[in-house]
């Protein structure tokens, strides 16, 4: 029997099946074709069964979702296909009537939280005249309910904050006020759409197990849109993964990790750093990009990026097939990807400079403290005493939550802000790569002439140097020349990336500073931007300086890892040793949030996410910063501060208790 059919039969005689969804379709008209975005999808999900979403950018995943409850921004709409809802068919409903569907028995969460709540407005207001249309309650009781479920996501002192306006609060709260409004109806179905992508590790992993206790106590299911793999295995029940507008495999998460039967499966778990793999094993990629949607698809979507590509994938598309119990994929290879052809990444051919890896110290940070006054002229505390080192072709990772002072070393560093005190040693050259290299092009200049324009500003060469200078970089990072002509939006986003690298390559740094340079790239590109800084790093010796709160990225490309926390570096040394053994309570909480891309390992694991609000840099403990945090905090910690060993040791550790 195949999927389709045996879909329709499941349909037809299963009692539990909460939301069912059949063939759609949805469409967005543009200037330059009609994009279908959504392609004939068909799934179902159970009364408390939580179902994640996976897949590349422009995959559909969000207007699929958007287009069940008929979100979607003009000029998208849905053009075919059926979303029945306990039976019921939600397109066929008037937008009065889907009103009364969207909160009430349908919650969304959404990425962004000040996009969807009222910066005027309070949280109290925007909480309690919802619950009152959607349960039919008094305020009264209704502000007693809201406060009850502020508490159950963990906010601290619910009857205070519910009175606050999302501005005055974190961004891990506003989330968190987000999913109190989506369970606070009391919904059967949650649609969440990365709703933890901007969040801290130890903030997204209480995130994910508020959403998963709640809605396991409410009964209610789960539609969750993410492109972190490792919360997938920790989170969910069933995964759909989408390309080019279409599933290509749906089945059990055990199942799709340990046996994913489509080659884009199997290459996007195939991209994300192991917590086994070694420094020398390059990460796999996928090779070119997704297909252009404005153009009808002849056979299978992912033929072009296929290593096991045959005739037939050209002539036909394959529909969702059976490969075991729950579990289908549309391929025409039985099993996929043989795992050899699969896992053999294009390498860098170029020679690897000799003085690399060397105990040449480049950039060197000591005693570095970083004030910012208030417009109350009170004192934020922003980097407070921190002494680093970076050798030659090395990598220091810098890991913590957001507000620990990462950035603001970097800032430090590169010289865009000036230190209170403090002294920094940098030997050549420091240059920097961004989170968002679109928001640091000029769109109106050629990929060339943003190559070149550090040195135009910095008067080196002619014009003719200067255009085999940028000819030279645009190759070294793994683009071709003929790029030099286009602009930002005609790139992808791998591709812009790589061109902020080369960017930053142009005057030959001795560092470059790469602040959260993977965090917006979907797995697939990031795996792309990781090989291609460690390339580099081989090739000519540079050092880098590498933030993020991605810690398995972090560990892969690091070589000694700085932990922050509240301005200070609280345990530093090598990379594989801090992972294999944390020795502060601060670190070991960071690394025990970190979601493991593996169901089995996720299911023996006992999670406890780290509870409590950072302290305030206005106004420092007398003692140890994560004291108001740590499990294992005593008075010695709450009176005396911890200070971290002299520089000359390998591995220091600011911690009373550590051993």
């Amino acid at each position: 029997m195949n999927y389709q059919a045996r879909l329709a039969n499941t349909m037809a005689t299963t009692a539990h099946t909460l939301l069912e969804v059949r063939g759609l379709r949805t469409q967005f008209q543009t200037g330059s074709g009609i994009v279908t975005a959504v392609d004939g999808v068909s799934f179902t999900i159970e009364r408390g069964e939580r179902v994640a979403v996976v897949g590349e950018s422009g995959s559909g995943k969000s207007a699929m979702a958007m287009s069940i409850l008929r979100l979607l921004a003009h000029p998208g709409k849905v053009v075919g296909g059926q979303v029945l809802l306990e039976g019921r068919d939600i397109n066929a409903l008037s937008e009065s009537q889907l009103n009364k569907v969207r909160g009430r028995q349908v919650g969304t969460v959404f990425q962004d939280p000040m996009s969807s709540l009222d910066p005027v407005m309070r949280v109290s207001k925007q909480m309690v005249e919802p619950m009152m249309r959607n349960l039919g309650i008094k305020r009264d009781e209704a502000r007693a309910e809201a406060i009850k479920w502020l508490g159950k996501v963990g906010i601290p002192e619910p009857e205070r904050r519910i009175d606050a306006y999302p501005f005055e609060m974190s961004g891990g709260m506003r989330q968190r006020v987000m999913i109190a409004m989506a369970l606070s109806s009391r919904p059967q179905l949650v649609i969440a759409d990365e709703p933890t992508t901007a969040l801290d590790v130890t903030i997204q992993a209480q995130i994910v197990e508020v959403l998963k206790n709640l809605t396991s106590e409410a009964g209610a299911a789960m539609l969750f849109i993410t492109h972190d793999l490792g919360l997938v295995a920790r989170f969910a029940h069933k995964v759909a993964v989408m390309y080019a507008g279409r599933i290509v495999e749906f089945g059990r998460v055990e199942d799709i990790f340990a046996r994913p039967c489509h080659p884009y499966t199997q290459s996007l778990l195939g991209t994300i750093p192991g917590t086994t793999m070694g420094k020398h094993e390059r990460l796999p990629q996928i090779s070119g990009l997704p297909p252009d949607m404005r153009k009808p698809i002849l056979g299978c979507a992912f033929k072009d990026r296929c290593a096991g590509v045959h005739e037939r994938c050209h002539a036909e598309a394959p529909a969702l097939s059976d490969r075991g119990i729950e579990h289908d994929a549309a391929c025409w290879l039985p099993k996929g990807l043989d795992s050899v052809a699969m896992l053999a990444p294009e390498r860098s051919a170029r020679a690897v400079v000799e003085s690399a890896g060397t105990d040449k110290v480049i950039v060197e940070l000591n005693a570095l403290r970083k004030q910012f006054s208030t417009s109350k002229r009170m004192v934020v505390n922003a980097v407070n005493g921190v002494n680093l080192r970076v050798h030659r072709g090395e990598t220091l990772g810098i890991v913590g939550e957001s507000g620990c002072g990462k950035s603001t070393v970097a800032r430090l560093l590169l010289g865009l802000e000036k230190p209170t005190s403090g002294d920094i040693y940098i030997s050549g050259l420091a240059q920097m790569v961004f989170q968002d290299p679109a928001s640091s092009f000029n769109p109106k200049m050629t990929i060339g002439a943003i190559v070149e324009e550090p040195l135009v500003v910095k008067r080196q060469g002619n014009r003719t140097e200067r255009s085999a200078k940028v000819r030279e970089l645009i190759e070294q990072v793994g683009l071709d020349p003929s790029h030099a002509d286009r602009y930002p939006h005609q790139l992808s986003g791998g591709q812009r990336q790589r061109v902020a690298v080369a960017r930053a390559l142009a005057l030959d740094p001795s560092v470059v500073v790469a602040d959260e340079p993977t965090s917006a790239l979907d797995v697939s590109v990031r795996a792309q931007i990781i090989n291609l800084l460690v390339d580099l790093k081989q090739e000519l010796g540079i050092g880098f300086v590498f933030i993020s709160h991605d810690l398995l990225t972090v560990r892969y490309i690091s070589d000694r890892i700085a932990v922050m926390y509240l301005g200070e570096v609280v345990e530093y040394g090598a990379a594989e040793e801090i992972f294999a053994n944390p020795k502060h309570p601060y670190t070991r909480a960071l690394i025990e949030a970190v979601p493991v891309p593996d169901p089995a390992i996720e299911a023996r694991r006992i999670n406890v996410p780290l509870q409590g609000e950072l302290p305030s840099p206005l106004n420092l403990p007398i003692g140890c910063a994560f004291a108001s945090r740590c499990p294992m905090a005593t008075d010695l910690c709450r009176s005396t501060k911890p200070q971290l060993p002299n520089h000359d040791r390998a591995r220091q550790v600011a911690c009373h208790h550590a051993t």
